[in-house]
């Protein structure tokens, strides 16, 4: 709810309010929800601003810098219109959230040279997130140069903030890192073209009074700034970054900057709860949006490049026998492609490893009650292949200079509508001959040697993901039912700018259960796990080398999006057996592990895991994990969420006969034991792994 009161604005969702003082461009509150009766007058003032341009604000971090029309390097913006929009204006060429009705527009104009600084607010009802974006317009007759545009500023009161940030690298990516900032500057950023394995772009500020989570919806250069003065407040800046950034506004031109997102909590777990779903309800769309995932089978760390057309029919027969739904042919299947050398671009099949051509394979594993999918990498190009022979001048490289070659191969030029208009097409001829059903499409290194011919240096990084944005808007247009999933080596662009149009994302390329806890556990803070993709693969696992229990690997897959990635016709018949039991559970219960509320446990220092609970809370299933046992370990215990506190639920642990009931609030505030599970003797063949427990949870009476 949007209202004007006096010279204050107020947007109010169910559990938080922020007020504003658009005259001044400051934000007088934002955090718990404020009652119906509040006065802001006495606390106006207070210079917590909104927007900042550089050369007007000291030596402090800006939301706004560029080269005037007038020649000068600042701006002087003042309120000129401020008004209450009925609907939620979309981004021009941007992805940006949906729903919801009305938003408040704030136009500031710097006077001598009619230069416009536009801000938009809409606050989400049902997730308590309220998103926010700027444009810069020229109305001068002049040119304009835009430095840097953030998405958002907010300036929190006071110091001491503990900033999370969610960090790491390829096969290891948004583990949670914590920092107190009582004064100066911290900045989380990437600047090499993708929202990067290493630093999300989903940051949070914690302090005395709750928690402050902010997003961007963008998949490429991001930066998030903190700035503590050490005693008055604490800055917070979310946008695309500014490294090399330098955009031309032409007089009429307007800029639009991507958009941001926070949310105030008052805990963790609400703020999880908040941003998860803020992603479902209004990021993710179309018509996967709710509807459940098909259980797949990956070939590629069953086969790697070493395939054949027998060999993909003997793994789709087994896949089919363990009750799964969705084969996807990964890499090797184009060109000459039997290493990572050669063939990106060159999207036509290598018959010797598809027997009768891609079309025919896909209809012999349709013949066998699969569905079909395949995995593409769009974006880059192969210096061998029959592509770069005849158009050399799609690669991203620098005329005159030898390129850097990363995983042996060069990007293609996005920023060019040529080569726009070639990947949309190369990808739905792949997707109509073959009818595929799934498409994993991937980005394997960052960029370098940018470059378009008449694109300017400063504009090519936001350039390239205009472009980026076009091609995947037509394709999941023209192919509404394809069930596309991104990747980035992995999770390497795992941000909202994807989920737009992506209803899902290949989390990590590690696979271990151990790793994919952690990995899980902080994607999770800000994602739903309906769009984290997540495998059973073999042991030793193929990242890690560690050994887990199949059962264990299964239990941390289940917090994602279930599929297989190993050779089923290697496993023994038990091992065969154990999986068709497991897809078999999953499937019966999909519809809440893939879009119940979940939520991370709590307990013993050596217990991690989560539970997803359905939204009346009629049931749940936990997973529990024991990442280290040692000797002499004090009690174990673990504490479920969620829960309806009023209800008593029956608990059973999955795979036994063990069963007993409690009450809700039993379960959430008591301290439930688990002596036994550091005990229990493992699959022999897996030592050293994960301890893991599974919990099926069901009310059977209210009190």
């Amino acid at each position: 709810m949007i209202r004007k009161k006096g010279q204050f604005v107020r947007i109010d969702t169910p559990h938080t309010t922020l007020v504003l003082d658009p005259e001044r461009g400051e934000a007088v509150y934002y955090g718990e929800k404020l009652g119906a009766a509040c006065e802001f007058a006495a606390f106006a003032g207070a210079g917590r601003r909104i927007f900042t341009v550089f050369g007007r604000a000291g030596g402090t971090e800006h939301s706004v810098a560029l080269y005037n029309a007038d020649g000068g390097t600042t701006a002087d913006f003042r309120l000129s219109r401020s008004r209450i929009l009925a609907e939620k204006p979309a981004l021009p060429d941007l992805p940006s959230s949906y729903g919801e009705g009305k938003t408040l527009e704030l136009r500031y104009t710097d006077a001598p040279t009619k230069v416009a600084l536009l801000l938009y607010f809409t606050a989400f009802e049902d997730s308590d997130v309220i998103a926010v974006s700027a444009q810069l317009c020229n109305g001068s007759k002049k040119p304009v140069r835009l430095r840097r545009l953030m998405s958002l500023q907010i300036d929190l009161p006071g110091a001491g903030y503990r900033v999370h940030t969610f960090e790491g690298g390829w096969a290891r990516e948004r583990h949670e890192e914590v920092r107190r900032l009582d004064s100066g500057v911290f900045v989380n950023q990437w600047t090499t073209g993708y929202s990067s394995h290493a630093r999300n772009p989903f940051v949070v500020a914690e302090g005395d009074r709750g928690l402050f989570g902010f997003n961007l919806v963008y998949s490429g250069n991001h930066k998030e700034v903190f700035e503590c003065d050490g005693i008055l407040s604490t800055r917070v800046l979310i946008g695309m970054n500014d490294f090399l950034f330098d955009w031309e506004l032409l007089p009429g031109e307007s800029f639009a900057a991507p958009e941001a997102v926070m949310c105030y909590a008052p805990d963790e777990d609400a703020l999880r709860s908040r941003m998860q779903a803020f992603v479902s309800e209004h990021i993710v769309r179309g018509k996967w949006k709710k509807r459940e995932r098909p259980v797949l089978i990956n070939n590629w760390e069953g086969t790697y490049f070493d395939f054949t057309e027998e060999k993909l029919l003997d793994l789709c027969a087994a896949a089919k026998e363990a009750g799964m739904e969705l084969f996807v042919l990964d890499d090797g299947w184009f060109g000459k492609r039997d290493s990572d050398t050669c063939s990106l671009g060159d999207w036509q099949d290598n018959p010797e490893k598809t027997g009768g051509g891609l079309d025919s394979l896909a209809a012999k594993i349709r013949e066998q009650g699969l569905a079909f999918g395949i995995w593409m990498e769009p974006e880059m190009i192969s210096e061998d292949s029959d592509l770069y022979r005849a158009h050399p001048n799609y690669a991203m490289k620098i005329p005159g200079r030898v390129p850097e070659r990363q995983r042996n191969q060069l990007m293609l030029n996005l920023a060019d509508e040529r080569v726009q208009n070639f990947i949309v097409r190369s990808v739905s001829d792949v997707l109509t001959r073959s009818g595929a059903a799934y498409l994993k499409w991937d980005f394997n290194r960052s960029m370098s040697d940018c470059f378009g011919k008449g694109v300017a240096a400063g504009e090519y990084f936001h350039r390239y993901m205009l472009g980026y944005y076009r091609v995947v808007a037509k394709l999941v247009k023209k192919f509404p039912n394809v069930l596309f999933e991104g990747c980035a080596g992995g999770g390497g662009r795992f941000d909202l700018g994807i989920l737009c149009y992506f209803p899902q994302i290949w989390t990590s390329d590690d696979t271990d259960a151990r790793m994919r806890v952690d990995i899980q556990r902080g994607t999770s803070y800000a994602y739903p796990q309906s769009t984290m993709g997540a495998h059973v693969s073999a042991c030793p696992n193929h990242q890690t080398f560690d050994d887990n229990p199949l059962s264990a690997r299964f239990h941390v897959a289940c917090g994602g999006v279930l599929g297989y990635e190993l050779d089923l016709t290697k496993l023994s018949a038990e091992e065969r057996a154990q999986i068709k039991e497991q897809v078999s559970f999953y499937k019966e219960n999909r519809k809440l592990l893939q879009f119940g509320e979940q939520h991370r446990i709590s307990g013993s220092p050596a217990v991690e895991g989560f539970i997803t609970v359905a939204k009346d809370a009629s049931a749940a299933i936990a997973v529990v994990n024991i990442l280290q046992v040692v000797p002499s370990q004090p009690d174990l215990f673990v504490r479920f969420a969620g829960l309806n506190p009023s209800a008593v639920y029956e608990v059973t642990q999955v795979g036994t006969d063990e069963r007993f009931t409690a009450g809700g609030d039993l379960l959430m505030k008591g301290c439930l034991p688990l002596r036994s599970l550091w005990l229990e003797k493992r699959d022999k063949s897996c030592s050293g792994g994960i301890i893991s427990r599974m919990y099926l949870i069901k009310k059977c009476k209210a009190r």
